[in-house]
């Protein structure tokens, strides 16, 4: 069992992205719709985030992935867990084949990423979500977001939280020790 964290620029196989990838988001996309073996963590933060771009960008798309078709009629649900009770963000809540656990914002206040050389308020809140969840499980945070790879200071992060950072891979979606992965649990499932 892993835990992912899925950036925006993950879960979008269009726009300004190399060719390279948008194979491997839909590729990624593909796989994850079969896999039984992950927990996909998420913030109410986040989830508003996907509530407003998500469809705004794959609207009117052909042949989306079938994790990212799945995902968007996931979003009204997504929405009701987290406007109904705060109790209800603690537990894991599956849909279909995946799980997701939408953390409490309390749990990735925990986290100062300031000067890390992020910029972006919603590129904070992921590292915020994925140094909680590493604390507790091994996590890759999913993303094609250049300042993850070039800006972000890991030298500073890994200083100021080494446990969760031992436990988190900052990847791409075709990132070979993550598809191996998801892979080997869709395999291991009868």
């Amino acid at each position: 069992m892993c835990s992912l964290i899925l950036d925006l620029s993950s879960l979008i196989p269009y726009g300004e992205k190399s060719e390279e990838d948008k194979e491997a988001i839909k590729k990624l996309g593909e796989i994850l719709y079969e896999t039984e073996c992950v927990t996909i963590y998420l913030s109410h933060s986040l989830i508003k985030n996907y509530r407003t771009v998500l469809p705004r960008e794959l609207k009117h798309r052909p042949l989306l992935p079938p994790f990212q078709a799945s995902f968007i009629r996931l979003l009204p649900e997504l929405i009701k867990i987290v406007s109904r009770s705060r109790g209800l963000l603690r537990k894991t809540k599956s849909f279909g084949k995946a799980k997701f656990h939408v953390l409490e914002t309390s749990r990735t206040q925990l986290y100062n990423v300031e000067n890390l050389g992020l910029n972006e308020e919603d590129d904070k809140e992921i590292l915020k979500l994925a140094l909680a969840s590493a604390s507790q499980n091994d996590t890759f945070l999913v993303t094609t977001d250049s300042d993850f790879f070039e800006d972000l200071n890991q030298i500073e992060l890994s200083k100021r939280y080494p446990k969760e950072w031992q436990k988190l891979k900052i990847v791409k979606p075709n990132d070979p020790k993550l598809l191996a992965l998801l892979v080997s649990c869709k395999l291991e499932k009868p």
